[in-house]
């Protein structure tokens, strides 16, 4: 849980690095939250049922989005890229 924390809470500093740039206001403090939350639940979901399905409401995610933290999942092993519907 940590190591997602930590990659959560890393993601939104270089998301917020990006919108300063941009002149944009930093992501709200909830994303946090909701980021956690949602890979929790897959990675919880994934692991006790031994796969899942992950599909997206939309093939175009902003990466300023909730959804768009859908990567770090991916990128700790935490959900299989084979269950990501394209």
């Amino acid at each position: 849980m940590e190591r997602l924390e930590r990659a959560i809470e890393d993601r939104i500093d270089r998301k917020n690095q990006k919108r300063k740039a941009l002149g944009e206001n930093p992501l709200k403090d909830y994303f946090r939250d909701f980021a956690l939350l949602q890979e929790v639940t897959k990675a919880a979901c994934s692991h006790l049922c031994r796969g899942i399905t992950v599909a997206h409401t939309s093939s175009e995610i902003s990466e300023f989005s909730v959804t768009g933290f859908y990567t770090v999942g991916l990128e700790l092993g935490l959900v299989d890229p084979d269950d990501m519907v394209p």
